[in-house]
């Protein structure tokens, strides 16, 4: 849960003796909860923490003569929460930070688009207060100081959005991380201690949190976890293959359905659309697979699944049409829906029909729906791990046991979306 989103500018204060103190002097500081403001912020975030945020942002800065900014993850020293950051230099070299901060056990992999988006409406905001403040022009500052302000609480309100997350959207959180896909990856080949997952992933990113990545494969039943008796190795003594391991019981992808609640409306109300609509779907259908789609195509639709405007317009779509010149304003006032549309129908998402007027129809040209399929595959993948169990990859009696008892256990089992 996101915690609050601090601004700062970035100050010197040299005094006559040459001496210099410098501060970070609050902008907007807006907190999710009542019991922060500006005189305890530092139970949120130390002053230490905010100059090694600074230091990271800045290191090797010296030689940008320009406008500069650029963003910043991790976790803090003092205080137990990680953050997001975003530093700002502006052409005349006056510098801001803004610090989004987050409990530890938050996914901030998944907001990272969210603070992107805001630094972005950052750059022009910052560069307006810095030229404002210059010209001491109050009125304006005071302006510009409410939209950093409101900028500020819009974030917070998506983010918020974003951290409640349906089945769909978890679904979609596995192929959006390419920590979650190493670990589907690796399942999909041998059954696995939860040690061995944690060195893979350590290859790829320096921090890793595997309980919060597996998460979403535990709530969707895709996986399970327990715990192995070890074995002595026949020749050392030494007891091998014990701990946490973690079993792949289904399997899963994001794939495209027809649109049957729109095509049903259709028909039930013999709407002129129908034959344009049905041709179009049946157009893509016939040469869809979701089998052999491209992987980098699945990480699209996660990615669209995990943008708060987006899903809202998708969820929309699924039982209505609209005339393109009467789009529902459901988006967030920073959204820009022509381009949101554009999106959509690259993704074939979304397509037009046009009426016999000439009127153009937006309508929803394929729904998304994770696909659980039982993974028959790992049968005989067992047994070769078994039987090489003293090579690299290799498993144990009991772990191939556990293996395939799970795998007998949970094969009636639907997940339901």
């Amino acid at each position: 849960m996101i915690q609050g989103i601090l601004t700062f500018q970035f100050k010197i204060n040299q005094k006559e003796t040459g001496e210099i103190e410098p501060e970070f002097e609050p902008n907007q500081l807006i907190f999710r909860e009542d019991k922060y403001d500006e005189e305890n912020f530092s139970e949120l975030l130390a002053q230490n923490d905010i100059f090694a945020i600074f230091y990271q942002h800045t290191t090797g800065l010296s030689r940008v003569k320009y406008s500069y900014s650029n963003f910043y993850e991790g976790r803090l020293k003092e205080t137990p929460y990680q953050v997001i950051s975003y530093f700002k230099q502006v052409a005349d070299g006056t510098q801001y930070l803004a610090i989004s901060i987050f409990e530890l056990d938050d996914e901030i992999e998944i907001f990272e688009d969210l603070i992107k988006t805001m630094g972005t409406r950052l750059d022009t905001i910052f560069d307006k207060l810095t030229r404002a403040r210059n010209s001491k022009q109050l009125s304006l500052i005071e302006n510009i100081t409410i939209r950093l302000k409101n900028e500020i609480k819009f974030t917070i309100f998506q983010v918020d959005r974003l951290s409640n997350l349906d089945k769909l959207q978890k679904a979609a959180l596995i192929y959006n991380s390419a920590d979650r896909l190493k670990i589907l990856e690796v399942l999909r080949e041998t059954p696995i201690s939860k040690k061995e997952v944690k060195d893979i992933l350590e290859k790829m990113t320096s921090i890793v949190n595997v309980d919060i990545l597996l998460q979403p494969f535990l709530e969707l039943n895709i996986i399970r976890r327990d715990w192995i008796k070890g074995e002595k190795n026949k020749n050392t003594g030494e007891l091998t293959h014990q701990g946490e391991y973690l079993f792949l019981v289904k399997d899963l992808m994001l794939a495209r359905i027809p649109n049957e609640s729109l095509l049903n409306h259709f028909k039930e109300t013999n709407n002129e659309l129908l034959p344009l609509y049905r041709q179009k779907v049946i157009d893509f259908f016939s040469n869809y697979d979701p089998y052999t789609q491209p992987l980098e195509e699945i990480k699209k639709l996660a990615s669209i699944l995990l943008n708060p405007d987006v899903y809202d317009f998708f969820v929309l779509m699924r039982h209505n049409h609209y005339p393109l010149d009467k789009i529902p304003k459901i988006f967030s006032e920073f959204a820009v829906t022509e381009i949101l549309l554009d999106d959509l129908k690259k993704l074939n998402i979304i397509t037009e029909v046009i009426d016999k007027n000439d009127r153009k129809w937006i309508c929803l040209l394929t729904d998304i729906k994770p696909l659980i399929v039982f993974p028959e595959y790992l049968l005989p993948k067992i047994r070769a791990a078994y039987k090489n169990q003293e090579t690299d990859g290799g498993i144990t009696y009991e772990i191939a046991k556990k293996a395939l008892s799970l795998l007998e256990i949970t094969y009636p089992e639907k997940v339901e979306f």
